[in-house]
């Protein structure tokens, strides 16, 4: 349900990132949050950028599910998704694992070196969607089935990329990707009638040039479907009431809407800014008009049953608030969660050489993603060790590099890189690599 891309100058984007340090490569960030389908939404994960953090009490109290005991580490953003029995599935460079716990990871073996690019579910959580593919693999769409064994449906067209995958709740044979051909960045909105056998093509004709990501597909009416379009001036909010065929913008944005959430019955829609001065927008109305509702930047947004809406926070230092939560449909939002706040890594009955991976990793990684006071030595990094978190961030300030063409106006200093373009510049970068080392089957972490 995410991915990001880029093309031709944005291959400059990342080099006016400013400078940070963390042992990947980024800052501490939350990036996904995901809840049980058909649940009380007591169950959350939330991806970050050193690993998955799990939390059993709606928020209150959270764990850490480490990087490596998933199998992946570095700069890959895993693709997730959670089934209605509360297993998580995490979509790697080379191939799929998923946990019920945190501690037993078991891999999919059909899908075993495949780059997973998306996952979806059905709305009740009964039906797992994958799609797989890199530039030098054909780009596939995969079911699982109800023995548990997953099934190649069909393929995506010759040299197209796709990027997300959604499934009409009304209609479940009737699957949305979206993609584009490699080397370009102008989105493509695909649909199938079969399970993803055949793909049904639709021409873009927008007037900006950028990637389409799939927002949400109407609960009743399963030609009707909602896209973000991430471009050089901002972004929108697309609709199409035909499958794909005509797009049309409901909302616009001088800056990146990372966020997107909608209600169980598909009334109420949300889209978010990473910027405060755009903030978040919603809909009562299926998505046809938006209004502002608050001066809140977000990086993404979830809704769970009971009234509540999740938020990534936007922090822009260490120790600021991870996690947010609103209560009146997004007109305020109150921290529940910081980093700071995690437990350490996810309880796990048994011991031995692998579920020592996150228990022997968290010290540093606690480290690193709590700020330190003034003066204080930096944590030390044994050379050539890869690590799961980061050093210390960088205090907001102004890029120092040009690179107003890119983004909003110079104004916004050192927030500049939200906007557009450097999201998907971090796509490509990691399209390009080759898939990860996975873990061995029945790899646990332990406290």
């Amino acid at each position: 349900m995410q991915r990001w891309l880029a093309t031709g100058m944005m291959a400059l984007a990342p080099l006016c990132i400013t400078r940070g340090a963390i042992a990947n490569g980024r800052f501490p960030q939350a990036q996904i949050i995901e809840t049980v389908p058909g649940s009380a939404g007591e169950t959350v994960f939330l991806r970050t950028t050193f690993g998955i953090l799990v939390s059993r009490d709606a928020g209150k109290s959270w764990r850490w599910i480490c990087e490596r005991a998933l199998g992946y580490e570095g700069t890959w953003d895993p693709p997730i998704a959670v089934m209605r029995d509360g297993r998580l599935w995490v979509g790697l460079e080379g191939g799929l694992v998923s946990t019920l716990d945190g501690c037993v990871v078991e891999r999919a073996p059909e899908l075993e070196g495949e780059t997973i690019a998306d996952l979806t579910t059905d709305p009740h959580g009964e039906m797992l969607w994958a799609i797989t593919g890199s530039p030098e693999k054909r780009n596939a769409i995969w079911r699982r089935e109800p023995t548990g064994a997953w099934r190649r449906m069909g393929f995506a067209p010759e040299n197209v990329h796709l990027m997300t995958i959604e499934v009409a709740p009304s209609r479940t044979s009737r699957l949305y990707v979206t993609g584009q051909p490699y080397g370009e960045v102008r989105g493509q909105v695909f649909h199938s009638d079969d399970g993803g056998k055949t793909l049904h093509a639709h021409a873009n004709a927008l007037s900006e040039s950028g990637p389409l990501f799939i927002a949400a597909v109407d609960p009743s009416e399963p030609s009707r479907v909602l896209l973000r379009h991430l471009h050089a001036a901002g972004s929108a909010l697309l609709v199409t009431s035909d499958a794909g065929k005509t797009l049309s913008p409901v909302l616009e944005m001088k800056s990146a809407m990372f966020g997107f959430a909608k209600s169980t019955d598909g009334r109420t829609y949300w889209a978010g800014s990473g910027l405060p001065e755009h903030g978040i927008y919603r809909s009562t109305d299926r998505g046809k008009h938006f209004e502002r509702v608050s001066e809140h930047g977000v990086l993404c947004l979830h809704e769970a049953p009971g009234n509540r809406l999740f938020v990534c926070e936007n922090g822009f230092k260490l120790g600021a608030p991870a996690v947010g939560l609103s209560t009146d449909e997004g007109s305020t939002v109150r921290a529940i969660a910081s980093f700071g706040d995690v437990e350490g890594p996810v309880a796990c009955a048994a011991e031995g050489a692998a579920a020592s991976l996150c228990a022997d990793a968290w010290p540093e990684t606690r480290a690193l993603v709590l700020p330190r006071e003034a003066g204080a030595p930096k944590p030390v990094v044994e050379a050539g060790v890869s690590n799961d978190a980061g050093t210390q961030a960088p205090p907001p300030r102004k890029s120092a590099c040009g690179c107003s063409t890119i983004g909003e106006r110079r104004e916004t200093g050192g927030r500049w890189w939200l906007v557009g373009l450097v999201p998907l510049a971090q796509w490509m970068r990691r399209s390009r690599r080759s898939g990860s080392a996975g873990p061995h089957p029945g790899q646990r972490c332990t406290r």
